[in-house]
């Protein structure tokens, strides 16, 4: 069955010299128990508007009725390309420049898209903060 979502590398597997990097960044401000994925979407892939669960990882880290206190991060890995796209809280998001960074809050709505002609990569990061 072909996948509809794109192709993810999370820490379950390697993940590049560098990527201590960014874990590092967001631990500066105030992440916890950050982890980081790698998403590829080609042509032709879509994620339909969702929230995430986070279910593994609010089991992973104990977070059960602080759910409010995970945050999602999305680095853009290349300048944007005719047909990528990305829709955070019914705001789309296009013509980014590599290193764009767009964060939310545990529920927020968000959607993405690839009906452009090249692969459309980004970096995903998981964590917490305090209550």
């Amino acid at each position: 069955m072909p996948k509809f979502t794109g192709d993810m590398c999370d820490m379950r597997s390697p993940q590049p010299s560098w990527n201590r990097r960014f874990i590092e960044m967001f631990e500066g401000q105030g992440w916890r128990d950050v982890g980081t994925s790698y998403y590829r979407m080609n042509t032709g892939t879509v994620l339909p508007t969702h929230s995430d669960l986070y279910s593994k990882y609010v089991n992973l880290f104990d977070l059960q009725g602080r759910e409010h206190t995970i945050r999602r991060a999305i680095i853009f890995l290349e300048d944007w390309q005719p047909g990528h796209y990305a829709e955070y809280q019914d705001q789309a998001y296009v013509n980014w420049k590599a290193g764009s960074v767009v964060e939310w809050k545990y529920d927020t709505p968000h959607m993405a898209a690839n009906v452009g002609l090249t692969p459309r990569y980004t970096l995903q990061i998981t964590g917490h903060v305090n209550d």
